[in-house]
């Protein structure tokens, strides 16, 4: 509730006075980014819109040319490894408005240190045989077996939530909006 209530007043205070309207970003192949709240250089989109579907960089390239300040709402825990693709995606977002030096307002489900931990827990917890399952439940060509690719891109997403703290950590500085 706090947390609705304080993105909305953050939202309102961002657009000064402007009505939010939906707006159509371009993007390549003849697609459309869909926003449905933007004011200015300023929008407001849900996390799953963003992150849960079939996005990529050149759509948050996009996003990031058409507005400064992105705010995104409802960002969940991410509670273990089954949600890798849409982590993956979350950290693209993180790096392209990182390089961009976009301003990023979040409303999510937990504190920053808690955003991560089940999946950094979900990959401590299991051993070889857990990395194995999860090596055929994530593999590219469906084979059962412990395919070193596979168990990288697993680790990988450990790697990528610390990354992504790191970001979120930096983009909340004054150094990093000044510089």
């Amino acid at each position: 509730e706090d947390r609705g209530r304080l993105l909305e007043e953050h939202w309102s205070r961002l657009r000064g006075g402007v009505p939010a309207e939906s707006r159509d970003i371009p993007l390549s192949m003849g697609r459309k980014l869909r926003v449905g709240e933007a004011a200015g250089r300023a929008c407001r989109m849900g996390f799953l819109e963003l992150c849960g579907s079939e996005r990529g960089e050149a759509d948050f390239l996009a996003l990031a040319e058409h507005f400064d300040v992105i705010a995104v709402h409802d960002v969940p825990v991410f509670s273990s490894l089954e949600e890798v693709d849409t982590l993956r995606r979350f950290v693209k977002l993180l790096d392209v408005l990182y390089d961009r030096k976009s301003r990023l307002v979040l409303s999510a489900a937990a504190p920053l240190d808690d955003l991560f931990t089940g999946i950094r827990a979900d990959i401590k917890a299991g051993g070889v045989d857990d990395i194995a399952w999860r090596t055929a439940l994530y593999s590219a060509d469906g084979k059962v077996g412990m395919a070193a690719g596979a168990i990288g891109t697993l680790f990988e997403a450990v790697r990528a939530t610390e990354r992504a703290e790191s970001r979120l950590r930096e983009m909340r500085t004054r150094r990093y909006h000044d510089a």
